[in-house]
């Protein structure tokens, strides 16, 4: 399962789950041993576990719900040695839950360390006592070794799984933490680098880009084709026809030149109604040919507002990079196009 198609409840739940079974195993268990300190503690746990399972709703109560389970196990730890002997294994459990606090998201530095001694104490004061006190001290002892065996085998599988269960929360908050650093670290550099409006690459990122067109041409010895398109009589739609639409009109022609631009391509808002776009191992008739093609593609477009239907054109400068070519001087070429263009009539291409 990917760890995207996770949640929170979802991991917190299967621990919850198998924390449920493990106690309604150890209540069957304890039923057929007639221990009945064991038996009524069991009873509560199961109950406890079901709560907590209802409550796993209620994401507030989590943290403290993840505590009361180790309290639960720490009391069912020290009921299992005072009523059952040291050899079944119950110590083992205290010894499993040192290093879960050190997992937990505590705020404090120290409160980890002081969370740990509580089993450690525990585990030493119980050993302390119990190993030491006459054997017949023990409410319920078994004279069958493979009883003795089996209660002690399903104590450490219940530690274990204890140790498991708050590991697994430990790797999924450390994973969600990575997982929303990454995202938010992808959304900052979408914020620096894409135009919020047409979704292209804004100025900034284009002049890395260029950096990088021209860093290859070198290398490879291939030249680049730069083409500037500025959308005609702009000013007259947003005044005519609203900002609004004005913004509708910028969207949908960067649109046209997204989806017509080569993936090896970029594209940029350079400017107000203005986009440059890039073809690497071009020449300037491959330039002008998708220039061409994005402006017929544009033409087409019926735009509609309460002022009535409308086209618009754009007028695109077409200019080649050649290796050792400054890219600055090349761009400033293909503006200049650009601006004949716009002399010469618009809604063209000019090489």
């Amino acid at each position: 399962m990917r760890f995207d198609n996770l949640n929170e409840h979802t991991v917190y739940a299967i621990g919850g789950i198998s924390l449920l079974v493990s106690h309604i195993a150890y209540l069957t268990i304890f039923s057929i041993l007639s221990v009945k300190p064991m038996i009524y503690y069991n009873i509560f746990s199961v109950t406890f576990y079901i709560g907590m399972l209802v409550l796993l709703y209620k994401r507030p109560y989590r943290k403290r719900l993840v505590l009361a389970t180790l309290v639960e196990v720490m009391v069912h730890s020290c009921l299992g040695c005072y009523t059952m002997g040291w050899d079944m294994g119950f110590g083992t459990m205290l010894l499993f839950l040192i290093p879960i606090p050190f997992y937990l998201p505590l705020r404090r530095l120290m409160t980890p360390y002081l969370f740990s001694l509580v089993p450690f104490a525990l585990y030493v004061a119980i050993a302390a006592q119990v190993k030491f006190r006459a054997p017949s001290a023990e409410l319920y002892t078994f004279k069958d070794p493979t009883i003795n065996n089996i209660v002690y085998f399903i104590n450490i599988s219940f530690a274990a799984l204890i140790l498991l269960y708050i590991s697994s929360i430990y790797m999924f908050s450390r994973e969600l933490m990575r997982f929303k650093l990454t995202s938010k670290n992808e959304s900052l550099k979408k914020l620096a680098t894409i135009d919020p409006l047409t979704q292209l690459f804004n100025r900034r990122a284009m002049n890395e880009y260029l950096k990088l067109v021209q860093h290859n041409c070198e290398r490879s010895g291939k030249g680049y084709a730069v083409c500037i398109g500025d959308i005609d009589d702009f000013k007259k739609v947003n005044d005519k026809h609203g900002h609004s639409m004005g913004d509708e009109v910028l969207r949908q022609i960067a649109s046209v030149i997204a989806h017509t631009v080569p993936a090896e391509g970029y594209a940029a808002r350079w400017g107000g109604e203005e986009f440059l776009f890039i073809i690497p191992n071009a020449d300037a008739s491959c330039g002008a040919e998708l220039s061409e093609k994005i402006r017929e593609d544009i033409y087409k477009k019926n735009f509609r507002s309460d002022n009535g239907n409308f086209r618009v054109t754009i007028t695109v400068g077409i200019c080649r990079g050649n290796p050792g070519d400054d890219i600055e001087k090349v761009i400033s070429l293909a503006d200049h196009r650009l601006y004949q263009g716009k002399q010469t009539g618009k809604n063209k291409t000019v090489v």
